[in-house]
């Protein structure tokens, strides 16, 4: 198969529909309160995931690295938006990282950060395939999927799950009083995943 046939097929074309989309959707949190944020990553992102699965293989054309968009300073400018967006429903117990089997088992994972990663390489992904040039979309798109299956693809997937549990647990997703939810530094006991896994277990 040439090139020209792989990136600009179906798959590929859907997919670089659906990563501009959410890119879109993080540059632009601003426009949405917490509620309306978890309520359309609930389906945006199981929908990217989806469509980032069906990516087509590929060999990379260029020996040097693809150019990239995103300055530390962009990257940081979402992280901190989605931050503020998500206030203390940020932060969760990771345990699906390997760095979870390290020290006492406990890893603390930001809902903003894994959304701003997935982020980071999209609009290098997107910026590069909406260029026109084969061979550079070719080398893009082989990036990008190396990268979903390496990175941030387990990412995008635990993210999917922490905002399945703050959209159908008993959590006020309008809090925003930070001195209620200050934790102890590893006092995981009030995190919502926690909430929620102590909450099933009482009733087994």
């Amino acid at each position: 198969m040439d090139i020209k046939s792989i990136v600009y097929s179906r798959n590929v074309v859907e997919f670089a529909t659906v990563a501009r989309e959410y890119c879109a959707f993080l540059e632009n949190i601003k426009t949405h309160n917490r509620k309306s944020f978890i309520t359309a990553s609930q389906k945006l992102l199981p929908l990217l995931y989806y469509k980032a699965s069906l990516l087509p293989e590929t060999d990379p054309i260029y020996d040097e690295g693809n150019e990239k968009f995103v300055t530390e300073e962009f990257y940081f400018e979402i992280q901190n938006n989605l931050k503020e967006n998500l206030g203390p429903n940020n932060d969760f117990l990771e345990i699906y990282d390997p760095r979870a089997n390290e020290g006492d088992g406990v890893y603390t994972a930001s809902i903003a950060e894994y959304l701003t990663d997935v982020w980071q390489d999209l609009k290098n992904f997107t910026m590069l395939y909406q260029a026109g040039d084969a061979e550079v979309m070719n080398d893009a798109l082989w990036e990008c999927r190396t990268n979903f299956q390496e990175y941030w693809g387990m990412r995008l997937a635990n993210s999917i799950r922490t905002m399945h549990l703050l959209l159908f647990s008993d959590i006020d997703l309008e809090q925003t009083d930070e001195s209620k939810t200050e934790q102890k530094e590893n006092d995981t006991s009030n995190w919502f995943i926690t909430r929620r896994q102590n909450d099933l277990n009482s009733n087994i």
